[in-house]
């Protein structure tokens, strides 16, 4: 009886973390994130996908990686923000070159940061400016 509890805990565990993987990796799909595809088309991203992966990798990373987003304890927000929608390019003026931005947005639940073009691990175009 124990033994079967052990089991079902750990089977439990196990399911949880791959779960959790696949959040993430949902997450850093450009073909099922909703933001990367409100910029480029499917056929676009392929395309880009087979003919110059260092720029696929840096989309990937500008509207998934480049930014930070927490929730912060909000009472009485106007609105939540869905972090899974969350537009950096809305911010991308923000951005500065040796250091990061923050800024609380508290009446929406958020704390956004943006990494300094610095820190970027793959640059845009518009980061070389």
């Amino acid at each position: 009886m124990l033994k079967k509890y052990y089991s079902s805990i750990i089977l439990i565990i196990s399911l949880s973390f791959s779960l959790a993987g696949q959040t993430t990796a949902k997450k850093t799909d450009p073909y099922s994130n909703p933001v990367i595809l409100k910029h480029y088309s499917v056929s676009e991203l392929q395309q880009i996908e087979l003919s110059d992966s260092v720029k696929f990798n840096s989309i990937i990373y500008y509207y998934t990686q480049s930014f930070f987003i927490e929730k912060v304890d909000c009472p009485t927000c106007e609105e939540e923000v869905d972090i899974n929608k969350f537009d950096i390019s809305k911010y991308e003026y923000l951005r500065k070159r040796s250091e990061r931005f923050v800024r609380d947005a508290e009446k929406y639940g958020v704390k956004l940061t943006l990494l300094s073009i610095d820190e970027l691990v793959y640059k845009l175009p518009i980061h070389n400016q």
